[in-house]
């Protein structure tokens, strides 16, 4: 398996997990790669690009082991600008403080902000990716909601750490277009608008397109059937077939 900063944070973690995690539907014999089905695997379909953005998945330990989990994808479609680390309130690991505070980032925490939580806690908020030398460098924190603002409030060492607040009008855009989807984004679907705001574009639709291949063959998982090909399916084996020309 090459490089994935996710699985090897998955490993780690494997190696100190003291319970077996259970995923639903556990007796499916599963790809050990995508962690879908073998009859609906979608590893055919993983795209591989580079970025001039990266991102930072601080992610809560339940979230590893979920084969719902979204923010893997990132870490499948860019993994040498993805960094993978679990989530700790008061020990982050040294490595996870060096990244941070590195100056030659600009580390900013993808989380929406309100008036209170900025009275509370003072922060920077940007509402765009400066172009300068500094390596823009996206925290997302991966879990479910509620996992995820229980970790922006209780993790008083990302208080010096900007934010990033994504523009409405891209946000509403990207909502029109996944109408069928819910209102909060999925880790992926964030970090597909943080590339659209870095002009990424192709990037952007990239992430997309593999998250809708793996939505819908998830689906298949838990329906038991075969995925159907879809426009996303096609677009993203151009991109697999150019790629090894």
């Amino acid at each position: 398996m090459s490089h994935n900063p996710f699985f090897a944070l998955y490993e780690q973690r494997l190696a100190i997990a003291t319970r077996e995690f259970n995923a639903r539907g556990k007796s499916l014999i599963r790809c050990p790669r995508c962690w879908l089905a073998e009859n609906t695997c979608i590893c055919a379909w993983r795209p591989r690009s580079t970025s001039n953005i990266e991102f930072v998945l601080l992610m809560h330990s339940d979230e590893i082991f979920k084969p719902t989990n979204t923010g893997r994808l990132i870490a499948d479609l860019l993994p040498q600008q993805t960094h993978a680390y679990c989530w700790h309130r008061k020990s982050p690991s040294s490595e996870l403080l060096q990244l941070l505070n590195d100056p030659n980032r600009r580390c900013l925490l993808l989380f929406p902000v309100n008036d209170h939580d900025l009275a509370e806690r003072p922060r920077e908020v940007y509402h765009h990716l400066p172009s300068d030398d500094k390596i823009n460098t996206l925290v997302l924190l991966d879990g479910t909601w509620k996992q995820s603002a229980r970790m922006f409030h209780l993790s008083r060492w990302l208080d010096k750490h900007a934010s990033l607040t994504l523009p409405e009008g891209l946000v509403k855009s990207y909502s029109v277009r996944k109408s069928d989807r819910a209102e909060r984004l999925s880790t992926a679907e964030a970090a597909g608008l943080c590339l659209a705001l870095a002009n990424e574009q192709h990037n952007a639709d990239l992430l997309t397109d593999y998250f809708d291949v793996f939505n819908q063959h998830y689906l298949a998982t838990r329906g038991c059937y075969a995925p159907a090909q879809s426009e996303a399916h096609i677009r993203l084996s151009e991109h697999i077939a150019k790629q090894a020309e």
